[in-house]
This record gives C-alpha cells, structure tokens and sequence, in this order.
C-alpha cells in the first residue's frame, strides 16, 4: 500500500514547499528519536499507514529549535507534543494529498518539460546546470517530477479559488492607519565613505602616514576625481569598496560615534573633511537624506498587500483542510 502511495508522497513534498514547511532528505528516514518504535503504524487515512519513523525528522527538526535555547535532554511530555504536532502536520498533508490526486486535473508533463529547459537557458554550459541539480541533491527526473506536482497542487488550489486573494483598497488602508507605528522610520542617511585603516597598535608615524594618505585622496576629489573610483582603489573597506564605497542607508548607531557626527550634520552631495574613528582615517559623502517619520502609504502598500494575501490564504486553507479531514477515514494509535 505505501509502495503504491509512492506518488502520494511526491505530492506530499510539493504541498509542504506550498506551505512552508520543510522536508529534509525525505519522509522515511530511518532515525531514532529517543528510542521509539519507528516501524510501529501510527495513524491511517484511508488506509494509508502513517508509520513512527514519518514523524521522526519532524520531531528532530524540532528538538533542533528547543537545543537552541539550551534544551539538554526532551521530556516524555515534550516528546509526546512534539510528536503529536508533526503527526498533525503529516494527515493535514496526506488528506490534501489525497484530494489531488482525485481531482481531475490535466497532464503537466510538457509544461514542466518547457519550464526545465527555460531554465537550462540560464546556465552558461550542461555542466553548469548539471552542477545546480547536485547541489540540490536531485537528478533531472526528479526536477521534473517536482515541478509537475507543484503545477498539480496550484491548479488544484486555483480550482478551489484558495491560491490567491486580493484585499480591498479600504483594507489595504485600514490596516496601515491601524498599525501606523510599525512603519515608522527613523532618521538615515545613504552614503558611501573611503577608510584608510590604521592598526590599534600603529605608532605616530604610521598614523601620520595614514592621515596624509586620506588628505591626497581628498585633494583628488576636490580635484575632480570619480569618489567610486577611489574607493575602489584605495579604501580598505572590503565591505563598500567594490561598490564604490557605497555603505548603503545607514541609521544612527549603526556605525561608530565619530562616523555618526559627521554623516548626520554635513550637507548631502558634499565631501567630508577628514575625520578619525577606531578603525582609522575616513572621507565621506551624503548621497541622500531620509528625516525621522512615517513609511508613505504608497511605499508600504505592496508589504501590506502581501501580508494580508498570506494570512487570508492559510486561513482558507486550513479551513480547506480541516473539511477534508472531517470527510477522511482517521484513526490515530499515537500513544
């Protein structure tokens, strides 16, 4: 029965990417997790088995998050949660999987066969594509497996109208009035800057040596030079200098105390005097100025869109499921 489920579990593997839950290395690994019976059945969905050992990487993955936190041994309680948790997430998947499969849908086999060479298009050489597919630990039959199942499980949550949702303009604007605050903005500046550094350990003479260095490369700009193109040349920066110095917008505090003074009082488009912090000598420039406020409505519209589409899905979704479930033959044998 679960050799011939096998497609079933190929679906599984599409759904959980659909909903964001993860799947490592498969779901019939054979590992121990503190020392349960992972040959022992314990649930049916119509009359698919669910065995002990579909649970365990579930369970591992969430031990994982617990030893993060300083967690030493699991509990029998813990376990029994987290066990019952991730057989949860396995019949909700098995019930949608099911469901596809029944559903009449057509053959994704071209599509996918379409959307595989699209993608080879992106490779510079075979070997390169080839070197994508191993480093995804898959052969080229399984990428086409996996996308036809993702096609499957879209058309099927299309057809059930679940896949998209487009708030209303007035919710759009409601939720942002709502929760103003949490699009706040404070003060930033975009600028990019030129660091000679200097040792914390270097002599008068070294220092002396850095700071005439940083005023002739002052002098070039006065001159005229390109700013990216110094940077490039002389900042030791290795984070900015090959984007031309450019730190990107920066907020107070993000950088040292002395950088902070001088990047939030001159004007924009302007070069700095030379000025030292604990990492040496820097020239700077404002590119743009950005005052303590508010995220316009505008700007913070398409974050909005996206968070109230999400949460509206996986509500109708799990409300999807939780029917399906209501019509599946369930039995649970977890202890």
């Amino acid at each position: 029965m679960r050799v011939q489920h096998a497609l079933g579990h190929f679906l599984l593997i599409s759904i959980l990417i659909v909903f964001g839950w993860s799947v490592k290395n498969g779901w019939c690994l054979n590992i121990s997790v503190n020392g349960a019976e992972l040959d022992k059945v314990v649930a049916t969905v119509n009359d698919f088995e669910i065995m002990q050992d579909d649970l365990a990487p579930e369970v591992k993955r969430e031990l994982k998050k617990y030893e993060k936190y300083g967690l030493k041994k699991a509990t029998p309680e813990l376990m029994k949660t987290l066990n019952r948790r991730a057989l949860d997430r396995i019949i909700d998947n098995e019930v949608l999987s099911q469901a596809i499969q029944k559903h009449d849908l057509p053959d994704f086999d071209a599509q996918a066969r379409k959307e595989i060479a699209s993608m080879k298009e992106g490779f510079s050489s075979p070997e390169s594509f080839a070197q994508y597919l191993q480093s995804r630990r898959m052969t080229e039959q399984e990428l086409l497996i996996s996308l036809k199942n993702k096609m499957r499980v879209d058309a099927y949550l299309e057809d059930k109208d679940i896949l998209h949702f487009e708030p209303a303009e007035d919710e759009i604007k409601s939720f942002y009035e709502q929760r103003k605050e949490s699009f706040a903005r404070e003060e930033r500046v975009e600028v990019r800057h030129i660091l000679i550094q200097v040792p914390s350990n270097a002599g008068e003479s070294e220092k002396n040596s850095a700071l005439q260095k940083t005023e002739e490369i002052r002098n070039q700009l006065e001159n005229g030079k390109d700013f990216a193109r110094l940077a490039e040349e002389y900042s030791d920066c290795l984070r900015s200098k090959n984007d031309g110095g450019n730190l990107g917008y920066i907020k107070r505090g993000f950088m040292p105390e002395e950088f902070d003074r001088v990047a939030f009082t001159i004007e924009k488009n302007t070069i700095s005097e030379v000025f030292a912090s604990p990492f040496g000598y820097h020239l700077l420039e404002v590119l743009e100025w950005e005052p303590a406020g508010y995220l316009l409505y505008e700007d913070a519209r398409q974050f909005i869109i996206k968070y109230i589409e999400s949460k509206q899905m996986n509500k109708v979704r799990s409300e999807h499921i939780g029917q399906l479930r209501k019509q599946a033959r369930i039995q649970i044998f977890l202890d």
